[in-house]
């Protein structure tokens, strides 16, 4: 992605869909090994996104894509 930075070490996923202030490309925590869905907090709720079985190319790797199934609260 073009002028998108993202750091860390863990695997990368793309993001579709969910708020529009998360970043598509999204860096998974370290030793992350679910792929079935990916769960982002986000401002009080946990945004799901499920894997579509898709890639896409980015920086020469690819990346699974996963889309955003449904949102809940962050119990307290």
């Amino acid at each position: 992605m073009p002028g998108e930075v993202v750091t860390g070490s863990g695997r990368l996923v793309v993001l579709m869909g969910g708020p529009p202030e998360l970043p598509r490309l999204y860096r998974l925590a370290d030793g992350h090994v679910d792929v079935s869905r990916v769960v982002v907090a986000f401002y009080g709720r946990h945004q799901r996104f499920e894997p579509t079985g898709e890639t896409e190319l980015i920086e020469g790797r690819r990346v699974p894509v996963f889309r955003f199934a449904y949102s809940t609260a962050i119990a307290e």
